[in-house]
């Protein structure tokens, strides 16, 4: 029986854990080595591991809400074309902290967007429909 004090698998562990412990669809290569990075992101801010933990049993672990900000926060980076590298020297705690609501301003953003282009779109299909006085 394993201990709960023992330590997280390595990154060339990742294999064998994918093979012997997870039922499902085995995440791609891509998407491996971000969570691997969201954790480092992660674990780079002990406050937030402190703010953001949870109990199984007698051990605290870092909450799946950290690690999906974190995520978040680096794939944004990453899709600004940094380098992992360059995204763990850069980051900030605020920014993983901010990573939701940035997105939710943005779909506020989106959402307006829509409802203008709804409206002009409406608008048009009005004026269309109503017969022209000059025949």
């Amino acid at each position: 029986m394993a201990s709960t004090t023992e330590r997280p698998p390595a990154d060339h562990d990742l294999e064998e854990v994918w093979d012997d412990q997870v039922e499902g669809e085995r995440p791609d290569s891509a998407t491996s080595q971000a969570l691997r990075l969201a954790h480092r992101a992660a674990e780079k801010f002990p406050e937030l591991a402190e703010r953001y933990r949870s109990f199984a049993g007698p051990a605290a672990i870092a909450s799946g809400a950290l690690i999906v900000l974190a995520g978040v926060a680096v794939a944004r980076r990453a899709r600004r074309g940094q380098g992992a590298e360059e995204i763990l020297d850069q980051i900030t705690s605020e920014e993983i902290e901010q990573a939701a609501t940035v997105t939710s301003r943005h779909n506020r953003w989106w959402r307006m967007v829509v409802r203008v282009a709804g409206r002009r779109r409406r608008s048009q299909q009005g004026s269309a429909d109503q017969p022209s006085d000059a025949q």
